[in-house]
């Protein structure tokens, strides 16, 4: 049975449903249902009030990509919805007569007619709202629709829809085989190309990089925790230079979802990333940061880059903002404001380790992360590099290098990423470095002297000798340079 605050919501109107919404921060919605949903969420979580909520008048709200005859189809199937409410309404009132004329023919039977008569009353008046007349309906839709779009064209300046129109963008859904392509979304006897994902065209996502090689196992998974308006916060855990930021930045890319990265390192203050006072006009005035920014961006990714670096106390403002919940918010200190996280704000953290620190030695400042912390994301996925030949024709692919070249600088990084597990290097080389060197030999720097600059020189001089070492062992420079021609 609806509750009182759901039937309140029940009587507004879409347009005021979708003005609650906007005001708050969330996308405005077509389908009357899901706004009424959306409001009572907001009730209950405390975001607003139900007299708020009533006492809100409709705005003008732009919706791109929805034309005026859905509306008018929309506002009618909204008449009927109103219209089977209140036949129920009318079948209550009904059902309360009859047991109230049973009652009282029990001691006044001469009534027993006056009660019949009321009960035919209310009958015509069900058959007479169940049957709405289509024609007057859409006659006083047309008469709102024009009133209000006459009003719109008076206030509203080109410039604010164009902002509108970038702030709202169009969700739609696709599959992921659409999205990602056929390769991608198989994997051992796994093919997850029907599953609906949604892209949601924000003008301002990443810069789509053509030939990002996915994990699919990986993209899989994040595509599940995705899947829902409190989505699950993924862990990325992995070396150096085995794309961890890149498949968060080529995820969002393909999604057409807005990213907000930030870089963790011992320096980085929690007014850096969630805000903080400043001097404006010799008034104090509190700006907010990136994240503060990208919770309030229903679908914003967020990237929590290198945390294993962060400070304890910078990672605990993360917290309320983390908790899969949808009370999930945080709290200005400075101002008192309480900010909660938009729908479908994701958050990802990537870091050479699980969160459990680093156990090889290899990442030194790498911190062990707090239990409850870790908690709150639900999903870990471990990255490793690319198989041989997919990164040498990676390499080969953007920096225009012959294969057999880019397959020989490939083995020189297999085996210096192993003496780097070994502890032998501080660190292994990145897959940047060697598209570095790749390119300025394709260019036509000698060979030598593109590893000194792209590998040798980016590495503490300790690392040296053993680089080249590997270098001479396994790079015939002879033989690269016959691969050029």
């Amino acid at each position: 049975m609806a509750t009182f605050t759901q039937k309140r919501i029940a009587l507004l109107s879409l347009a005021q449903l979708n003005t609650v919404l906007t005001q708050n921060g969330l996308v405005p919605l077509t389908d009357k249902s899901l706004a009424q949903r959306e409001v009572a969420s907001l009730i209950d979580n405390g975001t607003v009030s139900l007299d708020e909520v009533i006492n809100t008048k409709a705005a003008n709200i732009v919706k791109p990509t929805a034309a005026v005859d859905d509306d008018l189809i929309k506002q009618i199937n909204e008449s009927n919805v109103q219209s089977k409410t209140a036949v129920q309404e009318v079948n209550d009132t009904l059902s309360r007569v009859y047991s109230l004329e049973h009652n009282i023919n029990k001691k006044f039977g001469n009534i027993e007619d006056d009660f019949r008569r009321l009960s035919s009353t209310l009958e015509s008046h069900i058959r007479t709202i169940t049957k709405p007349d289509q024609s007057a309906v859409s006659n006083e839709v047309n008469a709102v629709v024009s009133k209000l779009f006459d009003q719109f064209r008076k206030e509203v300046t080109p410039e604010q829809v164009e902002v509108l129109a970038a702030r709202v963008g169009t969700f739609e859904l696709k599959t992921a085989r659409e999205v990602f392509g056929d390769v991608a979304t198989k994997y051992d006897d796994v093919d997850f190309g029907d599953l609906q994902v949604g892209v949601w065209n924000d003008a301002q996502s990443p810069e789509l990089v053509d030939d990002y090689v996915f994990n699919p196992s990986h993209l899989h998974q994040a595509l599940i925790a995705l899947d829902d308006p409190l989505p699950d916060n993924v862990w990325l855990a992995g070396e150096r230079g085995t794309g961890k930021t890149e498949f968060v930045a080529q995820l969002a890319a393909r999604l057409k979802r807005r990213l907000y990265r930030v870089n963790f390192d011992e320096a980085l203050e929690r007014a850096d990333f969630i805000g903080g006072n400043s001097i404006e006009s010799s008034n104090v005035v509190w700006k907010p940061g990136i994240i503060v920014q990208a919770i309030k961006h229903p679908g914003a990714m967020v990237l929590l880059d290198e945390i294993g670096f962060a400070r304890a106390q910078s990672l605990a403002a993360l917290h309320a903002l983390c908790e899969r919940s949808p009370h999930r918010s945080i709290t200005i200190s400075e101002t008192g404001e309480r900010i909660p996280v938009a729908q479908h704000v994701v958050f990802f953290g990537a870091d050479n380790s699980n969160g459990h620190g680093d156990t090889s030695g290899n990442f030194a400042g790498v911190r062990e992360q707090n239990t409850a912390f870790l908690d709150r994301f639900s999903f870990t996925l471990r990255f490793e590099y690319l198989p041989a030949d997919q990164e040498r024709d990676l390499i080969a692919g953007r920096t225009g290098l012959p294969l057999d070249a880019a397959e020989l600088i490939v083995k020189f990084a297999n085996v210096a990423r192993e003496k780097a597990r070994a502890g032998l290097l501080t660190q292994p080389p990145s897959l940047r470095q060697l598209f570095a060197w790749a390119r300025s030999v394709r260019k036509g720097l000698p060979v030598e002297v593109a590893f000194n600059n792209a590998i040798i020189n980016k590495f503490p001089a300790d690392c040296t000798a053993e680089l080249l070492g590997v270098f001479s062992s396994h790079i015939n420079v002879t033989q690269f340079k016959q691969t050029l021609k």
